[in-house]
C-alpha cells in the first residue's frame, strides 16, 4: 500500500506523526511524508522519504488563527497535487491543521484518516470547519468539512484528557510518544557531571518560545532555586549564552532529543505543547506549565484537572512563583502519582504498530 503522511512544517507536528509513517514503513508499505523543506533532513534522519511542500516554518510564521493554517494548506495544496497525482496513494494520513491532505485525497478518491495533535483541538473540530470548506472550494471539493469530520481520526490522547466534544468519525487510540531519535542523537557529556540526584528539564518549544520576552529568563532563574538540576532548551534562533553565566547544576542548549532526555527528569516545565506535555506524562513525570498560545491553554487547565500539574499564566511567572511552584510538583507526592496514572493509562493504549493495523481495517 502506498500511504502519504502530510504535516504542517513544525517539530510539534512532525514529531506527532512520525511513529505512524515508521509503523507504515515497518510494515512493508511505501511512506512519503509531505511537509516544509525545512523537515526534508530531519525525516531523512530517520529512514522516511519526504516532498518538500508549500511553506517552511519560518515562511509560515507563528499561527495566530485557525485561517492561518488554511492559508499554509493552500500552498501546499499547488505543490502537491502533481506529486499525488503521479503516485497516487492509497491512504492518505493528515494530522489535524494540515488541510491539503484532505485536499488531495478529496481530489484523487483516495481513502483519508485524520491524525490528531493532542488534547484540545481533538474535540474543536467545529472551529476549522469555515475554514476547511473555503478551502475545499478553492480546489473544486465541495463540503470538504463533512470529509475531514467523518474521516477516521487517529487520537494520542489519553481517554481520561479527552475532551467531550468528538467527531463524529471512529476514533483510533494511538499512544504518543515524544519524537524518534535518529541514530546519531546523543545528549552531551556535561549532563553526566550534573550534581543533584533529580533533574527539571525547561522547555518552552519551538513555535511561541520567544513571543513572550522574560519568560524564559524568569523560568530558569526560578528553578536555579529548587536544589535539583535544571536542563533547559531554548529553541531555534536563541542564543542559549544569551542566559548569563553557567552554573555547575544548569545545562542551556538549543535543542536535545526528548525521547532521550525525558527518561533523565524528574519534572518537566514547559509551554504545555501537547507533544512535551503527553511526553512527560509518558514517562509518569509531573508538570508546571507556562501556556504561550495556541491550545496550549486548554492543555495546561486538562493538565491541572487530571492533577498532574500546575499552571502559571502570563504576570504569574516570576522567578519566585516558579521556584514555589516546582517545589510543590516535587514534593507533593500527589502529583507524580497523578503523573503516574497517565502514564499507565499512555501505556495501555495501542502502539504505533497496532494502531496502524487498526486504521488500515477501518
Amino acid at each position: 500500500m502506498r500511504i502519504l503522511v502530510t504535516t504542517c512544517p513544525f517539530f510539534g507536528h512532525v514529531n506527532t506523526v512520525l511513529p505512524l509513517a515508521l509503523a507504515a514503513r515497518r510494515a512493508g508499505h511505501e511512506v512519503v511524508v509531505a511537509t516544509g523543506a525545512d523537515f526534508v533532513a530531519h525525516l531523512a534522519r530517520r529512514g522516511l522519504p519526504a516532498w518538500p511542500v508549500g511553506p517552511t516554518a519560518a515562511e509560515s510564521g507563528i499561527p495566530l488563527s485557525p485561517a492561518d493554517f488554511g492559508v499554509t494548506g493552500a500552498k501546499r495544496v499547488v505543490d502537491l497535487l502533481p506529486r499525488v497525482a503521479a503516485w497516487r496513494p492509497d491512504l492518505v494520513v493528515s494530522e489535524e491543521l494540515e488541510f491539503a491532505g484532505v485536499i488531495v485525497a478529496a481530489r484523487l478518491g483516495a481513502r483519508c484518516a485524520v491524525h490528531g495533535l493532542g488534547i484540545a483541538a481533538a474535540g474543536d473540530v467545529d472551529v476549522f470547519v469555515n475554514d476547511i470548506d473555503d478551502l475545499g472550494r478553492q480546489w473544486g471539493v465541495s463540503r470538504l468539512a463533512d470529509s475531514y469530520r467523518a474521516a477516521p481520526r487517529l487520537s494520542v490522547c489519553p481517554p481520561s484528557m479527552r475532551p467531550s466534544t468528538q467527531a463524529p468519525g471512529p476514533v483510533l487510540p494511538l499512544r504518543p510518544a515524544i519524537g524518534e531519535p535518529a541514530a546519531d542523537d546523543r545528549l552531551p557529556d556535561t549532563l553526566a557531571d550534573l550534581p543533584f540526584a533529580r533533574t527539571a528539564h525547561l522547555t518552552l518549544g519551538t513555535v511561541f518560545h520567544e513571543r513572550h520576552p522574560g519568560v524564559m529568563e524568569a523560568a530558569i532563574a526560578g528553578l536555579r532555586e529548587i536544589g535539583a538540576n535544571v536542563v533547559v532548551t531554548v529553541g531555534p534562533g536563541v542564543d542559549p549564552d544569551r542566559f548569563g553565566p553557567r552554573q555547575p547544576h544548569v545545562v542551556v542548549e538549543g535543542y536535545l532529543p526528548h525521547a532521550l532526555l525525558l527518561p533523565r527528569c524528574d519534572l518537566v516545565v514547559s509551554q504545555g505543547g501537547a507533544g512535551i506535555l503527553l511526553g512527560g506524562l509518558a514517562h509518569g513525570l509531573p508538570q508546571l506549565v507556562l501556556p504561550q498560545g495556541a491550545d496550549q491553554f486548554a492543555n495546561a487547565e486538562a493538565a491541572r484537572r487530571a492533577g498532574v500539574g500546575l499552571v502559571l499564566d502570563g504576570a504569574e511567572v516570576t522567578a519566585p512563583a516558579v521556584t514555589a511552584a516546582a517545589t510543590r510538583l516535587l514534593t507533593d507526592p500527589s502529583y507524580a502519582a497523578a503523573a503516574r496514572r497517565a502514564q499507565a493509562e499512555i501505556a495501555a493504549m495501542p502502539t504505533a504498530d497496532e494502531a496502524l493495523v487498526a486504521l488500515i481495517a477501518v
